[in-house]
Order: C-alpha cells, then structure tokens, then sequence
C-alpha cells in the first residue's frame, strides 16, 4: 500500500501539468477559497464551480449570453442574452425577462451592471445618421454611414416582463469640436477635457464605430459610472446623480458639471494633451472599480488588450489609482487627468503561453489582493498573485457541446470562449441558504480534480523494479505480457487507488482490460510473493 501511495503522488504530480487540457489546471494553497461564476459564449448554460473544478450550480438561459452574467446578492442570476435581459433563480427557475430590443429597439450589447437599489444600468447603441452627425461637428471627410454611438438606460424591472426606464446619459451630449464656428459643439479642444474631441483621427479608425464602449461599472460610495472605449483608448467615469436633463447638459449633480466627464484617463491625445508616449490603454476592456472593503478599494482595474505599447503582442493587466483634490473632485495636472502612470502593473506567461487577446477578455481584483484573469479565446481563467505567481487556472470545457479531456487546442480553439469570469467568496451574500454541494466536474475526466481534496503523505518506501513486462501504452483493451504467465493476481487502480479491475490466478499472455475507459491507471502485479507496481496508459 505504501508503494501504491508513494506512484499516486508522483503520477499526481505529472497529471496535474501534463495531461489534463480542460477543467482545471492548477490548484495552490494560495488561491482565493471562493466559487468562480462563468458563460460559455457557445453555451445556453452558466456555471458555478468550486477550487477544485466541481461544479456548484448550474443555470440553463435557453439562449446564448449577450454578454455578461451575474450573481446578485439574492442567490439570483441577472444575464443578458439572445432572449432579452433575464433574471433566474438558484434553481434556474424564470423571474422576470424583458427584451429592449424587441420592445424599445434598443440595441443592448456588451455589459449591463445592476445597481445596490435592484435597477440595471444598460449599455445601449444610438444611432445617427450622417446628416446628425455633420450637425455635431463631425468633419464630412470622416464620416462612414450612420454613426453607432452610445447611450446608458437605468432600467427598473417591473413584474416579470416589464421595465420603467429611470435615468438616461447620452455620449453625443458630451461632444466638442474646433472643424467649423458655424455648427453644434464648437469650442477649444484643449481646455474642455470633460468634453470629447468628435473628430480624434489619430488611429485611423472606422468611424462609423468611432467609440465602441464595452464596459460599465458603477460605484455606489461615490455614485458614479465608468465606461470603457476600446478605440479612443480611454475609461471615462461620469456623474449618476444628475437628473436624466442635467446629464443631457453641463450643470447639475453632485459635482456640478451635468453629464460631462469627471475623468477620464489612458489617452491624453484625444483631448490634446500630450503625445503618443503618453497614451497607457490599447483596445481594453473590463474597466471596474475595485470593491470596497478590499486593501486597494476605489482603484480601477483593467485588461489592456494591446499591451503597453499598442504593438498587439501582448495584452497587460493594469491597476489604475485616480487622483482627488481636496474637495473630492478628480485631480488635473498641467490640464492632464492623473495619475501619469499605472498604479500596478503586469504582463507575462501562463502555461508557457504569453498572455494576449486581441479582443474581450477581462480582470478581476479579488479580496486576498490576487487577480482573476479572464483570457476569452483560449475559454481559461487565471489567478495570480500581485508579485505575477499563478496560483489557480482553470479553461472552460464546454461550447456547443461539453469536449472532453486531452481535445487538442486546435479542436476546441474558440469554441470553448467566454467574456468573462468572477469569482465570489464563500461569505457571499448570494450563497445564503443554498446548496453548495459539489457536483463533480463538468467535463469527463480530470485527475486533478479528482485529487483536489486528497492528502496524501509520503513515507521512505522504494519502488520494486518491474520483473514482468507488457506493452504500454496499452492498445485494443488487451495488455500483451512479453512472457506467458501462471498463477499471476493483477489489479489495476484509478489514480484515486479505487480498484477498476482484479483477476486472480491468471495465466496466459492476453488479458482483457475492455471495460476501462481511456485514461492513465496504476496496475499491481503479484506472483510467487513478488508485487510490484506500474503507470499504465488505455488508449
């Protein structure tokens, strides 16, 4: 039995980074003890999964996500999807639904965010016909169709199929322009930063998508909004407290200036201040304040999809800390939004693959200071400390189908997607009264997993030199021995050491091993008081 233990660990050991290619991947002491809630791009599901991979719980939406999910402090799910905005209970069961496409003809994408009250703010297009567009001061010369802009809805749900819309912003409020005197939104660029330039060109980029917001986060101590422009290159945070007609303007609020910006940061360019050396965000996305509670609280979070450099070779995780005066409004210097640089900083390798997303993708800050990666192509989450050490990683199993285990990267290489991930801790409200029984894993097999929670010691024993020999990996369910055998007792064991198969007094030279599904096993071979014990490979 000491032998026995002694192959487990090691056969542990080498499963644990070698072998397995879905569902977890790594599990240290180190990593937050919590369930990580996620959405298969593919998948009409939602999953809850524990440390060690098993699931929790599971939601069925009968469509797929638009994009995002989360878990409310009521044990209720709140997702977008093909199907609306939906909200479900623990047992998946329909709460209330509503489709703003359908119903308002809102186009709602990318990210909603619920709020402390139970309201939803909405990340919703506005389009604009170039005519509109040449009206707010866009240069004819840049225009490309109808212009998809970008509005926030804070919508109340109402019964189970109904909303009354609250609150509004509206992006083309906030415009300034310096192309023509004789038209909407003329001004001086450089001493408007809470305004944006409408005809920043710098990148070239298509303007008929010229902001491409894919992120909303809200802070209920200070009351305000963050939104994510992935091709301006900046997060902006505006003011909640205004009526919806004091955020249409320039007045009102609890900082007094309307709707427009009370900071915005990761490209100065936009509002003329500084170079290209001075622009820190690329294509990013999941900007979110940091929760308040934790060490680094009311700081900003954020995956920069194109690096520091905008090179697209790599993607960054950054912390940003937004500066105050003395009377809590945000901080300028030399009419230049700070900090002038990341707060935290990182960018590196996760199983030997640098870490890039051209698109999507996203982080999280945890409560034990470490960051939960989201990495949306490759379908894998990723803790790591704030010193770069990766303590847990786990890659989603499941697209149109649930793919089981040693699939080759190229077979489930964006079908596996997701947009994002979280990670909630075991005191979360959400999780009061529920049954967080492990259900095992999601995919087949993983022996990782299987191990999680097993302690195992080590004792000085040596390992016997196999005398008997056979082919190995083993092929057809057939193990062939080199030599013809008499009175041979074998067992073979699952790596958990559950016995799948014993025979006793076997002689010949082919034995049937058919009823074992493909994996790695131990087998234990005694003859004339000899035992000894072996990895082997079913194919």
């Amino acid at each position: 039995m000491k032998i026995r233990l002694l192959l487990l660990i090691l056969l542990t050991l080498e499963l644990s980074y070698s072998q397995n290619t879905l569902g977890l991947l790594l599990n240290s002491n180190d990593a937050f003890d919590g369930y990580t809630l996620f959405t298969p791009e593919e998948s009409n599901l939602v999953f809850l999964i524990d440390n060690c991979g098993n699931m929790i719980n599971s939601w069925d939406f009968g469509s797929t996500p638009k994009l995002t999910c989360y878990l409310l402090e009521n044990g209720n799910l709140l997702r977008t999807g093909s199907n609306g905005i939906e909200i479900r209970d623990w047992d998946s069961n329909l709460i209330w639904q509503y489709d703003l496409l359908s119903n308002l003809g809102l186009r709602q994408h990318h990210d909603i965010e619920p709020l402390p009250n139970g309201n939803i703010l909405c990340l919703v297009k506005d389009i604009l016909t170039e005519a509109e567009q040449i009206q707010l001061g866009k240069n004819p010369s840049l225009l490309n169709g109808n212009f998809k802009s970008e509005k926030i809805i804070e919508i109340q749900p109402v019964g189970n199929n109904d909303i009354n819309i609250v609150w509004e912003w509206r992006f083309v409020d906030h415009l300034i322009q310096d192309y023509d005197d004789q038209l909407d939104n003329y001004g001086n660029i450089e001493i408007h930063p809470e305004l944006v330039d409408f005809n920043y060109n710098e990148n070239g980029f298509n303007h008929s998508d010229w902001l491409h917001m894919n992120s909303i986060s809200y802070n209920p101590s200070l009351d305000q909004i963050m939104l994510s422009s992935r091709t301006l290159g900046e997060i902006y945070i505006i003011d909640h407290s205004t009526t919806t007609l004091e955020s249409s303007g320039h007045t009102g609020g609890n900082q007094g200036i309307g709707g427009d910006f009370l900071w915005r940061w990761g490209n100065p360019q936009v509002y003329r201040q500084g170079n290209a050396s001075d622009q820190k965000l690329f294509k990013q996305h999941d900007a979110k304040w940091i929760t308040s509670g934790f060490d680094i609280e009311n700081k900003i979070s954020v995956f920069n999809n194109g690096g520091d450099n905008g090179q697209d070779n790599y993607s960054s995780i950054h912390i940003i800390n937004p500066q105050f005066n003395a009377n809590n409004t945000y901080q300028l210097e030399n009419n230049k939004f700070l900090p002038l640089d990341y707060f935290w900083s990182w960018n590196g390798e996760i199983l030997g693959d640098v870490v890039y997303e051209f698109k999507k993708s996203g982080v999280q800050a945890l409560e034990n200071g470490h960051m939960l990666i989201c990495e949306t192509s490759k379908g894998r989450l990723s803790e790591i400390s704030i010193e770069g050490e990766v303590v847990w990683i786990y890659r989603n199993p499941v697209g149109e189908t649930v793919y089981h285990q040693f699939e080759t990267d190229l077979d489930i290489l964006g079908s596996n997607s997701m947009f994002r991930g979280a990670k909630y801790s075991r005191d979360y409200a959400g999780f009061d009264g529920k049954d967080l029984t492990p259900q095992g894993i999601i995919e087949d097999v993983n022996t990782l997993s299987e191990n999680c929670n097993t302690q195992l010691s080590v004792t000085d024993y040596a390992l016997t030199k196999p005398k008997i020999t056979f082919n190995n990996p083993i092929f057809n369910n057939t193990i062939l021995f080199h030599q013809e055998q008499q009175q041979t007792n074998i067992s073979i064991f699952n790596v958990l050491g559950q016995t799948k198969l014993k025979v006793k007094n076997f002689s010949g030279k082919k034995l049937s091993i058919k009823n074992l599904k493909p994996g790695i096993y131990l087998i234990e071979i005694e003859n004339e008081g000899n035992e000894q014990l072996k990895k082997i490979i079913v194919k």
